[in-house]
């Protein structure tokens, strides 16, 4: 289709193809005949620079709500000739429109080259709003190339997703209590923080673990040992969180309390309505816990 630009080069065209007609001028009709030829020679271009491409998309790490998430865009060519100027672009709402023919687009951005059978990677970034499963919808690659007479595109529907975590964010404290949340920096377990002691050396263990000093002195060979203080272990009630307002500001308190008892080293565990989460700790614990609190649905 013809761009704004495009529309505008028809208009001049038919006022110089007026102009020539009035004065029965041969050089106007020349240069009127030459540009039409130009722009009939751009729409081919523009149709060629698009084809034989495909693209590929996968959503990347989970991110907190407010937060960018990020898309790994692969885009191929399957010509012999590079493509240029490729505006990528997604539709911001699955909602359909009111209008048949119009549908808003976005525009995310702007590949300046792809080179003939390869492909390049990018990185495709989409604002957050709300918690959940953030998709791309369809996806459209266009190209305004070489002149900017005329708009082409194509359309890919993409499944990919990205899921994002409540907003970790609130006022009240860790819920401690006598049962779940009792200090134990006493206790201890095996680990790699602080230095416990000396044992005998058991074979089989790495060398850089013996103590050669020790072993100087009266050659008895021994191991260093080393331990870490056990943190709490906490529980996460939706109990704990009846006393604020909406479901998002009670899963935002609760996102920020594991958040918070993760980077602690606390153990913790999670009860919400028709899900329970034993206490653990770790990366994959926490991602566990916070995926709950996404796909949270009260009325389930």
């Amino acid at each position: 289709m013809p761009s704004a630009y495009g529309y505008a080069y028809v208009v001049l065209l038919l006022i110089m193809l007026l102009g020539a007609i009035n004065y029965n001028n041969s050089l106007g009709y020349l240069l009127c005949f030459l540009l039409v030829g130009l722009g009939q020679v751009a729409m081919h271009h523009s149709h060629r620079n698009i084809k034989g491409l495909s693209v590929n998309v996968h959503g990347l790490d989970p991110v907190f709500s407010g937060q960018p998430a990020q898309f790994r865009l692969t885009t191929t060519n399957h010509k012999p000739y590079p493509s240029y100027q490729l505006e990528v672009r997604h539709k911001s709402s699955a909602k359909k429109s009111r209008w048949p023919f119009i549908t808003r687009y976005q525009s995310l951005q702007l590949l300046d080259v792809v080179d003939g059978n390869n492909n390049q990677s990018s990185t495709l970034s989409i604002p957050t709003q709300k918690r959940g499963w953030q998709s791309l919808n369809t996806l459209s690659l266009v190209s305004f190339y070489p002149l900017g007479l005329f708009q082409c595109w194509t359309l890919y529907e993409t499944t990919a997703q990205v899921l994002v975590y409540p907003s970790p964010k609130g006022q009240k404290p860790l819920p401690i209590t006598n049962q779940t949340g009792q200090e134990s920096h006493h206790k201890e377990q095996h680990g790699e923080d602080d230095f416990a002691g000396l044992r005998p050396y058991r074979e089989g263990e790495a060398l850089h673990r013996v103590a050669w000093k020790a072993m100087a002195r009266d050659d008895q060979m021994r191991s260093k040992q080393f331990s870490s203080p056990q943190g709490r272990e906490l529980l996460f009630r939706w109990e704990d969180v009846t006393g604020l307002k909406d479901t998002e500001q009670k899963l935002s308190q609760l996102c920020q309390w594991i958040c918070q008892a993760e980077q602690q080293g606390d153990r913790y565990g999670l009860i919400l309505p028709q899900t329970k989460v034993s206490p653990s700790h770790g990366p994959s614990h926490q991602q566990h816990c916070l995926k709950q609190l996404a796909l949270f649905d009260e009325k389930s």
